[in-house]
C-alpha cells in the first residue's frame, strides 16, 4: 500500500487555540507545556493521544504496552520505558513520497542515560550528531532529539530538522489551524485525530483490491475517542466538498462494514463493532469500537507490513 495511502487509513480509522509565541530561553518551557507548537506547519495530520490513559486501560494496556515497547530501540542502560515514562503523544504526518513524521514525547527522561547510549539493544550503532544546537540520535532512519527532561522529539530526520530550526530560531507559536486547535482541546478526549486533504486531495486508494473510491473528495477528518472497554471508542466527521460525495462515502462505508466477514480473515479477526454512520450535508458522522483481540490484531498487520524491520 502506498504510504499516503496509509495516512488516509490512519485518520479513517480515528476519523468516521493556537499560543502566544515565545522568545529566547522561554522556548524550551513552551515547548514543555504545549507541544504542539513543536510541530511544523503544512502538516497533513495532527494527532494527541493520553499515552498515560491508554497504557492504563484494562482492555488492551497490556497489549499496547508490549507494542510500543518493541518499537523502542534503546535498550535498559537508556532508563527509557514508553508505558512508564510517557504521558502524552503529539504527532504530526506531511505530504511527500515517503513518510515524514514528527513526534513529541511528553513525559519523564533521564537524558544523561540517553546520552550515553551508544548502541540500540539489537547492537545497532546509535549515531551521534548535533543541530542547531541540539544533540540527536540516529538510528536508521529515525532521529531521536532530547530537548528538555520532559520532552523529546522523534521522527524522520528531515521533519525533527525542521522542529529543532523552530526552537532555535527563539520564537514558538502553533502553526495549526484554529479547527485543529479546537478538536485537538476537545475537553475528555483521550485521543484526537485530524487530517486536512483540502489542499493535498486523495487521488485513489486501495487495500489490495478493494477500490475505497469514496475517499475522493474528502477534505477534513476530525476525531476524539477513549480507551474504555471494550478498547477503543471512536467518534469523529468526515468532510467533502459536496454533500454528494458526502453520501457516496456514507454507502461505502456501509458497503466496507458488510464485508467484514468476507475480510476477516485478511485481517486476522478484527472487526469493528457498532458501527454507526450518517451524512448531513457535506459531513458524515460515524461511531465504532474495537476491542482488544481487534486491537492486537490490527498491531499484528502493522508489525507485519507497515512498520520498518526492527533494529
Amino acid at each position: 500500500m502506498h504510504r499516503r495511502h496509509l495516512l488516509v487509513l490512519v485518520a479513517l480509522l480515528f476519523g468516521c487555540g493556537g499560543k502566544g509565541a515565545a522568545s529566547g530561553a522561554d522556548a524550551k518551557t513552551v515547548a514543555d507545556a504545549d507541544p504542539v507548537a513543536l510541530l511544523p506547519p503544512s502538516s497533513i495530520v495532527v494527532a494527541s493521544l493520553e499515552a498515560r490513559a491508554m497504557y492504563a486501560s484494562a482492555s488492551i494496556g497490556a497489549t499496547l504496552a508490549t507494542f510500543t515497547g518493541s518499537l523502542v530501540p534503546f535498550g535498559p542502560e537508556a532508563g527509557f520505558q514508553a508505558s512508564r515514562d510517557v504521558d502524552r503523544v503529539t504527532f504530526g504526518a506531511y505530504a511527500g513520497s515517503e513518510a515524514d513524521v514528527a513526534a513529541v514525547l511528553s513525559g519523564r527522561f533521564d537524558l544523561d542515560k540517553i546520552a550515553a547510549a551508544t548502541t540500540t539493544k539489537t547492537g545497532a550503532a546509535i549515531v551521534k550528531a548535533t543541530y542547531a544546537g541540539f544533540a540527536t540520535d540516529a538510528i536508521g532512519a529515525v532521529t531521536i532529539a532530547p530537548i528538555t527532561a520532559k520532552t523529546l522529539v522523534v521522527g524522520t530526520s528531515e521533519r525533527v530538522h525542521r522542529v529543532l530550526d523552530r526552537l532555535g530560531s527563539g520564537a514558538l507559536q502553533r502553526s495549526v489551524p484554529p479547527w485543529v486547535s479546537d478538536t485537538l482541546n476537545t475537553p475528555g478526549a483521550q485521543f484526537v485525530v485530524t487530517a486536512d486533504f483540502a489542499t493535498q486531495p486523495i487521488a485513489s486508494a486501495t487495500i489490495g483490491s478493494i477500490n475505497l473510491s469514496w475517499l475522493k473528495g474528502l477534505q477534513v477528518v476530525r476525531a476524539i475517542g477513549d480507551f474504555d472497554a471494550p478498547g477503543i471508542n471512536v467518534a469523529g466527521t468526515l468532510t467533502y466538498g459536496t454533500p454528494t460525495e458526502a453520501q457516496g462515502a456514507a454507502d461505502g462505508i456501509h458497503v466496507l462494514d458488510g464485508l467484514q466477514k468476507v475480510l476477516a480473515p485478511l485481517l486476522l479477526g478484527a472487526r469493528v463493532q457498532n458501527l454507526q454512520v450518517s451524512s448531513s450535508g457535506s459531513d458524515v458522522s460515524c461511531k465504532f469500537a474495537l476491542d482488544g483481540s481487534s486491537i492486537g490484531a490490527l498491531l499484528s498487520l502493522a508489525t507485519r507490513y507497515a512498520l520498518p524491520p526492527a533494529r
